[in-house]
């Protein structure tokens, strides 16, 4: 019944289309069409081979995902046949007339061999030997075997061209399985130790990187903080040597490909190259090769052919679940992306609905799940209404995602974490924001300029900087026009929680300074059903046990929101995961809040995310301190509560800002750096010395600082201002 309501809606749609169709053979009805959808102006080829469906073959991706054997390409065809009766032949079939060996699109993809009606002595033997009495592949045939046979037979065979892939497919498949079988076994007994990367792999990563070198087209879906990236570019180097890969195309969130581009630079020798900006850039971009090509999911969608056009063996979709809609149109432009081999990772492959893993597993192969009018009615519960209440059969999903899917969970693997992993997350200001941070560059580049600088003009200055970070937080933070939601980082933040919350995150603390940032944040918090507890300094001290009663013992509060008010003196290592919006004034409150849950009691790994606009002031800043890091480390890592702005230490920091002001050498040639550190030094660096500025009360005491000093801060502002350089 549900088989002919879908062949129906083909029929429907065959007869709503408008198909131009041309035949590219001599006979009138046993041939090979071409049909041509005008509007789209694609065109796909169909071959009739009788007039019962399953006979018939069209290269559309439905036809061969869809088990039905028919498609709208095929039931236009016959169509336009049965249409012009008079010339039809008696017969029902395409007589046979020399043997070939096709693929039937069934339920499951079959191998199966056509002979003409008289066959020789060597054919039949042939045929017997590795087909059954309906000519379908027996289940042990040696494939190897057989296309020694069809070259060796005196009668040509055609095999057709899919099922030639099907038969080379199969052939590797089991090639690559006694090879990951080999590493596996000799990895174990310690006689193989894979230099992959330029660093140790951990026991579970080396497996991962074998399950991806060694499945083709597969998902890693391990836990959020496992490593998917560095399991993924060991997969890579492996294949690199083995299987001849020489092109890699990775499809990330844009907040995540110059993170891809770090740990590229940091782990191999790879080239690497990002695609965005104008299409000027982009298709200049193009032309230079390279091994590694990074872009955003949107640019999937504006340069899909120029990717296609590259050829990359093997792509890879990094945070997977932006795929999960079906319907989106990035979805559905992302898998157009064609090569050979496909890595998916993703935490989190199933959030809501059954719908999104099936989405995903369609990227890596299109009938690993069944065509989804079949896969919805034989795992979907639903209620009189038609909406779903529940799923069944999962066992069976698990058993059919077994060989393509690999997961673990961290306290599965805890004896191979390493203690904490700290992650930076580089974000794209908004075309609001990115306005508002250019006008008030603007300001601040007319400011600096200034040869004397009145008190007013400090306190102007320092009001320019601090808007500039109001910018990179949140854009109506300082201007009330823009709608709140316009932010980055709470979009990301968003994602990023509900995704460590399904893949069964412990607890999550996020830090910012700002408390205006952090209510416009708990409004998205209530907004998305996500719970939360929120301290800040104006709650009175004796409410702070009960909130922290309620985030550790409530399962449905998984979020501690908290201004530095909560960065010294809670103990939070019941929680795993760490957020900073922002970077803290003193770099000894960054230490502080990571201190809250990577403390003396803390039994799971920790990670931390830090956030940082890229192009804005913040990045201006790393940059500026790339080469200059470890001193800054040392310089700020003196004590571990607070840091104070001593004689002495001024005088280091007057010496480190005559450098500052001197010109920025070129950033295209300049060596990788640990973006983690350089979020944890650089602009608590900066924010450390406005910071002692600050009189107990909040006043900035500009008097107390010496002239020269102050001139050198100035000066600092000035050269970041002049900074015109992104980091690529």
């Amino acid at each position: 019944m549900l088989r002919e309501e879908q062949l129906d809606l083909r029929r429907q749609r065959a007869a709503q289309s408008l198909f131009r169709i041309e035949n590219l053979g001599r006979n009138k009805v046993f041939s090979d069409y071409r049909v041509i959808n005008n509007p789209r102006n694609t065109a796909y080829k169909v071959s009739i081979r009788g007039f019962n469906t399953g006979e018939n073959f069209c290269e559309c991706p439905d036809f061969k995902i869809n088990t039905l054997g028919s498609c709208k390409h095929i039931i236009a065809v016959l169509d336009v046949l049965q249409k012009n009766a008079q010339g039809l032949p008696k017969r029902k079939h395409a007589q046979v007339t020399r043997p070939e060996i096709i693929v039937r699109y069934d339920t499951k993809l079959r191998l199966a061999i056509l002979l003409p009606h008289r066959p020789s002595p060597a054919l039949l033997a042939l045929g017997q030997t590795y087909f059954d009495s309906i000519g379908d592949i027996k289940p042990n045939a040696n494939l190897e075997e057989l296309m020694r046979q069809v070259e060796k037979n005196p009668e040509e065979i055609t095999v057709y061209s899919d099922a030639l892939d099907f038969i080379n497919n199969d052939l590797e498949s089991q090639k690559m399985a006694i090879r990951e079988n080999e590493l596996r076994t000799l990895y174990a007994n310690d006689q193989w130790h894979p230099k992959l990367l330029q660093t140790e792999l951990l026991p579970y990563q080396v497996e991962g990187a074998l399950f991806l070198a060694h499945r083709s087209r597969c998902i890693l879906a391990d836990d959020m903080g496992l490593g998917k990236t560095i399991q993924a570019m060991a997969a890579v180097e492996l294949m690199a040597r083995e299987r001849n890969l020489e092109r890699v195309l990775v499809v990330t969130p844009a907040s995540l490909k110059f993170q891809w581009v770090e740990e590229i630079r940091k782990f191999t020798s790879r080239q690497v190259q990002v695609i965005d900006g104008s299409e000027k850039e982009r298709e200049n971009a193009y032309s230079t090769p390279t091994f590694y090509r990074i872009v955003n999911y949107d640019i999937v969608k504006n340069d899909l052919l120029k990717l296609n056009a590259w050829e990359p063996d093997l792509v890879i979709l990094d945070e997977a679940q932006r795929i999960k809609n079906w319907e989106a149109e990035t979805t559905r432009e992302v898998k157009k992306l064609k090569s050979k081999f496909a890595f998916v990772l993703t935490g989190t492959p199933l959030e809501n609905r059954l719908e999104e893993l099936y989405s995903i597993v369609e990227f890596v192969d299109a009938r690993r799940l069944g065509p989804a009018f079949q896969f919805l009615e034989d795992h979907r519960i639903v209620d009189e209404a038609g909406k779903t209440t529940g799923y069944r059969n999962l066992d069976q999903v698990r058993e059919k995602l077994k060989p393509i899917l690999l997961r673990r969970s961290r306290d599965k693997i805890l004896h191979d974490l390493p203690e904490k992993v700290d992650t930076p997350i580089r974000l794209e200001l908004s075309t609001t924001q990115q306005k508002l941070h250019s006008e008030t560059m603007e300001q601040l580049a007319k400011l600096v300029s200034r040869k004397n600088l009145s008190k007013v003009d400090h306190n102007r200055l320092l009001k320019t900087l601090a808007r500039l970070r109001l910018i990179c937080n949140c854009a109506s933070l300082a201007d009330d026009q823009t709608a709140p939601i316009d932010s980055p980082k709470i979009i990301e933040l968003i994602i990023r929680v509900k995704d460590l919350i399904l893949s069964g995150t412990k607890k999550i603390v996020v830090f910012c300074e700002s408390k205006e940032f952090l209510v416009t944040i708990e409004a998205m918090l209530k907004k998305n059903s996500l719970g939360y507890v929120f301290l800040h300094g104006q709650l009175p001290s004796s409410s702070r046990a009960s909130i922290v009663k309620q985030f550790r013992d409530d399962p449905e509060t998984m979020i501690f929101l908290s201004t530095d008010a909560g960065s010294t003196g809670l103990n939070l290592q019941f929680a795993d995961t760490l957020f900073n919006l922002d970077i803290p004034w003193n770099p000894a409150v960054l230490k502080q809040r990571m201190a809250r849950i990577h403390r003396m009691g803390q039994k799971q790994p920790v990670q931390s995310f830090q956030f940082i606009m890229q192009a804005s002031i913040e990045e201006k800043v790393l940059l500026s301190l790339q080469k200059k890091n470890q001193l800054f480390e040392n310089l700020f890592g003196k004590t571990e509560d607070q840091i104070e702005l001593s004689s002495s230490l001024g005088q280091e920091f007057l010496d480190q800002a005559k450098i500052w002001t001197q010109p920025q050498e070129p950033l295209t040639s300049s060596a990788p750096f640990n973006s983690a550190n350089l979020i944890a030094t650089a602009i608590p660096f900066f924010e450390a010395l406005l910071g002692c500025l600050k009189t107990p009360e909040g006043n900035l005491a500009l008097e107390a600082v010496p002239e020269p000093l102050k001139n050198q801060i100035f000066s600092l502002c000035k050269q970041i201002s002049d900074q015109n350089t992104r980091y690529k």
